[in-house]
C-alpha cells in the first residue's frame, strides 16, 4: 500500500491536504456557516460551469471510462467495475442509514434563503455522503493509478475536487457530505485496486488480464 501511495503522491498529497484542511474546517465551523460562505460567491459563468461539471459525478460516467480501458488493460476494467460497485454500495447504504437533510431542507426550516442555480433540480434528503463526489473521487483516483504522468495525476485530483465543490455550489450538499463522499470514493478505489492487483486468484490469469481486451488493430485478446 505504501508503494501505491508513493507512486501516486501527486494525487495523494493534495488529497491529504484537502482532508486536513477540511477536517479542521468541520471542527471549527458548523455545516450551515460553511455552506453560507460558499453560497455567497456565484455568477452566471460559474453557474453554467458547475451545473455542467457536476454531471461527471454521475454513475453513467463509468461507460466512457470502460470503453477507453478496453484498449488499455483488461485488469483495469475489472478494477474499475469493482471500485464503482463498492462506491455505490457503501455510499447508498450510508445514505439510507443516515438519511440526513440537504441544504434546501435545512435552510428552509431556518427560514433562510439560498442562492439556487436556475434549472437545477433540487433534492431534499439523503445528503450524507455525496454520491457525485464519491463517484468522482473513485473514478479519478483510479485513473491516477493507471497513469504515469504526475501532472495528469494532479489534474485528476483537481477535477474530482471541483466536482465535489460543484455539489456545494449548487446547494445539493453540505461540505460534510462532500468530505465523506471523497473518503468513500478514494477508499473504494484503493480497495479495488489492491485486491485485483495482488489477489492470487487474479494473478493466476495475469497473462490475459494484463493485455488490452481489444488491441489497436481490432483483434480481440
Amino acid at each position: 500500500m505504501f508503494q501505491l501511495f508513493k507512486k501516486n503522491k501527486a494525487f495523494f498529497i493534495p488529497y491529504l491536504l484537502f482532508l486536513l484542511a477540511g477536517g479542521l474546517a468541520l471542527a471549527l465551523w458548523n455545516k450551515t456557516d460553511i455552506h453560507l460562505l460558499i453560497n455567497k460567491y456565484h455568477n452566471p459563468q460559474a453557474d453554467l460551469f458547475f451545473s455542467n461539471l457536476t454531471s461527471l459525478g454521475l454513475g453513467i460516467t463509468i461507460v466512457p471510462v470502460l470503453l477507453i480501458l478496453v484498449f488499455v488493460r483488461f485488469r483495469y476494467i475489472i478494477i474499475s467495475l469493482l471500485g464503482f460497485v463498492l462506491t455505490f454500495t457503501i455510499n447508498d447504504t450510508l445514505k439510507a442509514i443516515l438519511h440526513t437533510p440537504r441544504p434546501i431542507t435545512v435552510f428552509g426550516d431556518l427560514h433562510q434563503t439560498l442562492y439556487l442555480v436556475p434549472k437545477v433540480e433540487m433534492f431534499s434528503w439523503n445528503g450524507l455522503p455525496s454520491g457525485h463526489t464519491a463517484t468522482a473521487f473513485c473514478m479519478f483516483c483510479l485513473l491516477a493509478f493507471y497513469t504515469k504522468n504526475n501532472w495528469l495525476k494532479i489534474f485528476y485530483f483537481v477535477i474530482a475536487f471541483l466536482i465535489g465543490y460543484s455539489r456545494m455550489y449548487l446547494s445539493e450538499h453540505f461540505f460534510q457530505d462532500v468530505y465523506l463522499g471523497s473518503i468513500v470514493g478514494v477508499g473504494s478505489a484503493l480497495s479495488a485496486y489492491s485486491l485485483v492487483m495482488k489477489a492470487p486468484f487474479f494473478n493466476r490469469f495475469a497473462e490475459r488480464l494484463d493485455k488490452p481486451l481489444i488491441n489497436l488493430n481490432g483483434r480481440k485478446k
